[in-house]
């Protein structure tokens, strides 16, 4: 953004402070943010720090507003170097396969498949592959609530114990007042607690997880700050199939009809589906690849993702760059699909769009939205990470463009980021000053890597280990087993197996294999004197006791 330089230093400090040093360079001189915090303080109130973190702007650097400027017709010579600047982003991200739309002016105007669906493998992606989207598809699920509201079937400020009377979060209060709007605009105080869906996803049923929430704590209360909760969403849009007549024991199955029903057959997205077996009988799909410590990609097995169904109208879904263009014209036309049906009301889709809570000091989360700007233009977008996929939908309301971008590999988000600003630099004439940041996230990444390998070593204390060689039991993830294999130390956790590697400096773990790399365990013993496993997620551990 026109900053020389970025450093942020973290400081060696007890596990529970946290003090972090951000450093700016601009002609001369440094500006300077320093957080010193309680570590639990900052888990709870991160994003509160952000908005001020990022609301410090250099006031010398140069703004360009784009705000009463109309972005350019997408022509040949566009596509030509959105083209080459996608082959050579992929290279650089080591991303296998992806494929790219660009819709403007109520059309599709670019579509490219790029790259294979495995790596290893000569099977091209197509323009008709499907990938996972993950948490793009929470839009998805909003929009379904919207048309709920639109019938009649329910309302946003709803009360959940209204429309499921067994409904209850650790908070008896809030277990009256919470409503169906709060479940899914991230505002509630509910923080992330993804573990308890990878490692526990084969054994849960919707309504498990909709039961899970009478044991979530707030970290803040509800409307106060940004906390990004899958459970929560699915939970909304599991409540939402039962406010439309699906009973409590077929949320999952009542959630796929309303969806198809109201939203997916109305905008012509029949290639996007929850269901693993359609997808497979399809035949035409990507492989989900996951990163190693090493920042390597390998492929998954797709059963793999299967972890995500419980949590389905959180992230589950699978789709297309075709049916998703559809989709982003069905909201740049205001909820008219493509062929010109009204699938929801405008008012109800700009509902989803309102800021409900700010993530930092120029973006804020909506309905399953996140709502910001790109020079001065409102620019909304959401991003979507599986164990091996990942996703990006964005558009400009107000200017009629909107971009998909789905790639096959894990955390792939700064090349999915690098092509949407691509597209929105070409389309108002801008030059590629997106990619410096591009390029300083994957380097600082590679380095991150180096670091962390340089940290760790192979060599194990044998008779220490000897009494953890066994299995372990947490309450909310289940069983957890480390086992010695030809002088290999590996873990097993919810259908996941990777070698462990020893750090010596912190003394602890960490995983070397996808789809769970760099996780942290520690060996410790419990009170009583028992062996311990812990699994640290800062600032909450899981600890898992000898069964």
């Amino acid at each position: 953004g026109g900053v020389e330089q970025t450093v942020q230093v973290a400081y060696k400090t007890p596990p529970e402070r946290t003090v972090i040093g951000l450093a700016q360079r601009y002609r001369g001189r440094v500006y300077l943010v320093l957080v010193d915090a309680r570590t639990e303080a900052l888990a709870r109130r991160g994003s509160q720090v952000n908005i001020i973190a990022s609301g410090l702007r250099i006031a010398q650097l140069e703004q360009t507003d784009l705000s009463a400027a109309s972005p350019k017709p997408f022509d040949p010579a566009m596509a030509a170097e959105l083209g080459g600047y996608i082959s050579q982003a992929m290279q650089r991200a080591q991303v296998p396969g992806a494929v790219v739309a660009v819709v403007q002016g109520g059309r599709v105007v670019y579509q490219r498949a790029f790259g294979v669906r495995e790596l290893g493998k000569e099977a091209p992606v197509t323009l008709d592959t499907q990938f996972m989207i993950g948490s793009a598809g929470k839009s998805l699920t909003t929009l379904l609530m919207a048309t709920l509201v639109d019938a009649g079937k329910m309302r946003w400020d709803t009360p959940a114990r209204a429309v499921f009377p067994q409904f209850r979060v650790a908070d008896p209060q809030l277990s009256q007042t919470l409503t169906l709007h709060d479940l899914v605009c991230a505002c509630s105080g509910v923080p992330r607690r993804d573990y308890e869906i990878l490692f526990r996803g084969g054994s849960l049923s919707a309504l498990d997880v909709v039961r899970s929430l009478g044991s979530f704590q707030f970290y803040t209360r509800p409307g106060e700050a940004f906390q990004y909760s899958n459970q929560m969403v699915a939970s909304g849009g599991y409540l939402a199939a039962v406010a439309a007549g699906a009973s409590p024991q077929e949320m999952l199955e009542g959630y796929v009809r309303e969806l198809r029903s109201r939203v997916l057959d109305p905008i012509g997205m029949r290639d996007t589906t929850l269901s693993f077996e359609l997808v497979l009988a399809r035949g035409n799909h990507a492989t989900p690849h996951g990163r190693s410590l090493s920042g390597q990609y390998r492929p998954l097995p797709l059963d793999d993702e299967r972890a995500l169904l419980p949590v389905a109208p959180a992230g589950a879904h699978w789709s297309t760059a075709p049916d998703l263009a559809r989709y982003l014209l069905t909201e740049l036309a205001r909820g008219v699909s493509p062929q010109g049906r009204r699938v929801v009301s405008a008012e109800g889709l700009e509902f989803t769009w309102r800021p409900q809570v700010k993530v930092d000091a120029q973006t804020s989360y909506g309905l399953g939205w996140f709502v910001g700007e790109y020079k001065g233009v409102r620019l909304i977008q959401h991003g979507g990470n599986t164990l091996g996929f990942t996703s990006l939908l964005a558009f400009l309301p107000d200017k009629g463009l909107g971009v998909v971008v789905l790639s096959n590999a894990q955390n792939a988000n700064p090349f999915t980021q690098a092509v949407m600003y691509r597209v929105l630099e070409l389309a108002f004439g801008q030059s590629a000053e997106y990619d410096a940041r591009f390029r300083f996230a994957l380097e600082t990444s590679a380095k991150a890597t180096k670091e962390a390998l340089e940290a760790l070593t192979g060599n194990l204390d044998t008779p220490t280990l000897q009494p953890y060689l066994r299995r372990f039991r947490n309450p909310d993830l289940g069983e957890l087993t480390l086992s010695l294999r030809e002088g290999r130390l590996f873990v097993s956790v919810g259908g996941f197996t990777s070698q462990l590697l020893f750090n010596p400096k912190e003394g602890t773990y960490v995983t070397v294999d996808p789809p769970l790399a760099a996780e942290e365990l520690a060996l410790d013993r419990d009170p009583s004197g028992n062996p311990r496993v812990r699994l640290k997620d800062q600032p909450q551990d899981y600890p898992f006791s000898v069964e």
